[in-house]
């Protein structure tokens, strides 16, 4: 039987979400959680990877057992034995044809950055003392909609077969004394959205004339600008149909 979940959690102390043999990672966690509470070896299947760092407020995944769960005892359970920085929630069967992965129809997230040093939101924002042109950074952001190759925004080695992506919303708006870059879009090529950032906020302190369309269009990784840190990063949702 299949299970689907949410996950939520802190990347800070983690080399990200993928197994790997020598770094705390998110999967491992969870398989072992899940694994003492069905008393059966378990495997989840995540609807993507993070990156060391980064953090997840509604990432999906799936867990296939033999028999039923008692929903609410077992979430209870899994939660109890993972480790402060890292919950799920919203358990629930679904059919065994649903894939966390291949399922999901859009993924959400939003890159918060501040102006100045937030003890309180450490690991959660971006420091940037920069003054920004905020208005130029807006217009850039609202560019990115649609389908493009987002090939100049790929992080070298990455082993994607092709970089277009459908971005269904993307804006740069304040939230409080922050401001933060949300996007939605049905998938991501590798440090995407961390390379946007870094790169709007260039364009903002203008170290980089060219517009996101001309950067875009180059599918040139050297005219995009930096890549942004993994701290201000939160993988906000994966979105499927049918199943909240």
């Amino acid at each position: 039987m299949r299970y689907f979940f949410r996950v939520e959690y802190d990347g800070t102390g983690y080399g990200g979400w993928q197994h790997q043999k020598s770094t705390p990672n998110i999967q491992d966690a969870l398989e072992r959680a899940f694994s003492t509470v069905v008393r059966a070896p378990c495997r989840i299947t995540g609807a993507g990877r993070t990156d060391a760092g980064v953090h997840a407020r509604a990432q999906g995944a799936h867990v296939d057992v033999d028999g039923p769960l008692r929903i609410r005892h077992s979430e209870h359970s899994v939660n109890a034995l993972l480790p402060s920085d890292i919950a799920v929630y919203a358990l629930q069967q679904v059919d065994d044809s649903f894939h966390a992965r291949f399922s999901a129809v859009s993924r959400s997230y939003c890159y918060r950055i501040c102006g100045r040093k937030r003890p309180l939101l450490f690991n959660r924002v971006w420091p940037v003392f920069y003054k920004i042109d905020h208005d130029r950074v807006r217009e850039e952001a609202a560019s990115l909609s649609g389908v493009h190759d987002f090939s100049a925004f790929c992080a070298s080695g990455s082993d994607v077969r092709h970089a277009r992506c459908t971005v269904l919303s993307a804006r740069f708006e304040p939230e409080g004394d922050c401001m933060v870059f949300a996007i939605e879009a049905n998938r991501f090529v590798y440090t995407m959205v961390r390379s946007l950032v870094g790169t709007l906020v260039d364009m903002g302190r203008g170290k980089i004339i060219e517009s996101m369309t001309d950067i875009l269009a180059k599918k040139d990784r050297a005219r995009a600008g930096t890549t942004a840190p993994a701290c201000g990063l939160t993988l906000e949702k994966v979105n499927y149909q049918g199943v909240d």
